[in-house]
């Protein structure tokens, strides 16, 4: 029963506080030079060409991977929101980043060493927040975002039964979601366990094995970082039919060279990133 009371005086709580940050937020992007109109005008023009990925519900606006950040990015208005699943050692799929507990919580050990039962209480950067399950996160976001639910790493279970558990989780989710990952073998899985699931690869380097990675899977898209982006990525994408989707935006100066080069979305770690760089970004760049 207290558990219980906390979990209601929590969810109290974020409401206020996300509240309070998105009005914040709408103040800021409409503050500065021009006026409001002009503000609104160019954030329409930028949402006609390309979405926002809140990365792990905008981690440095709420507590990561928490239902505070899927709370809060979906009332900010985020296209989409990437999450991170991992599985306990009990096979309890969960919404964390980490390998171990230790540096994000107040406990300690591995997630796939620790039991569900604990993990699950583990209290996320001294926020009151909880580590939550995939159930709780996708019951928490609004339908009208898309979920980007990377494979993190399958704990004690091989990566086929991480899909077939995680999977009809995620196909309870009455919005639209994709799964991303960095290891092939995690997006073969998701294939052999429903082949309508579409996938992305995520990649800082090899940028050529990646590309033949999304086309042995006809990937939905390619999930590349800033380091590895260039014009060819982008063109040879788009011309076989994929997304591009350039990790992670925290800035509006990182936020330029991907839109002249005409990616399609930007996992970003706070909102509003491309506001002023769209303001600011060439009509005709150059070639690079």
């Amino acid at each position: 029963m207290e558990r219980y009371h906390k979990q209601v005086m929590n969810r109290i709580s974020r409401r206020n506080v996300v509240g309070t940050i998105g009005m914040a937020l709408g103040v800021s992007v409409l503050s500065g030079t021009g006026t409001a109109r002009e503000k609104q005008n160019i954030t329409q023009r930028a949402q006609d060409k390309f979405h926002i990925t809140a990365h792990r519900g905008f981690r440095d606006v709420f507590p990561q991977n928490t239902i505070a950040a899927v709370e809060g990015a979906s009332r900010l208005g985020t296209d989409r929101i990437e999450i991170d699943v991992e599985a306990t050692s009990d096979g309890e799929i969960v919404v964390f980043h980490d390998a171990a507990l230790d540096n994000l919580t107040d406990e300690e050990g591995l997630v796939e060493e620790t039991p569900s039962e604990i993990v699950l209480q583990a209290e996320v950067l001294e926020s009151g927040e909880t580590i939550p399950t995939l159930a709780e996160t996708l019951d928490a976001t609004r339908s009208s975002v898309m979920m980007n639910i990377e494979f993190k790493d399958p704990g004690p279970l091989s990566w086929k039964e991480f899909a077939e558990r995680t999977l009809p989780i995620a196909s309870r989710y009455p919005g639209e979601y994709y799964v991303s990952s960095f290891d092939s073998d995690a997006l073969r899985a998701v294939q052999d366990v429903d082949p309508n699931v579409d996938v992305a690869p995520i990649f800082g380097s090899n940028k050529e094995e990646n590309l033949e990675i999304a086309r042995e899977l006809n990937a939905k898209a390619v999930n590349p970082s800033t380091g590895v982006l260039d014009r060819d990525l982008v063109e040879t994408a788009h011309e076989e039919g994929r997304e591009v989707n350039v990790w992670t935006i925290d800035s509006w100066r990182e936020a330029q060279k991907p839109l002249e080069l005409g990616v399609d979305g930007l996992i970003a770690d706070y909102p509003h990133m491309a506001t002023f760089a769209t303001n600011n970004t060439h009509p005709n760049p150059p070639n690079q």
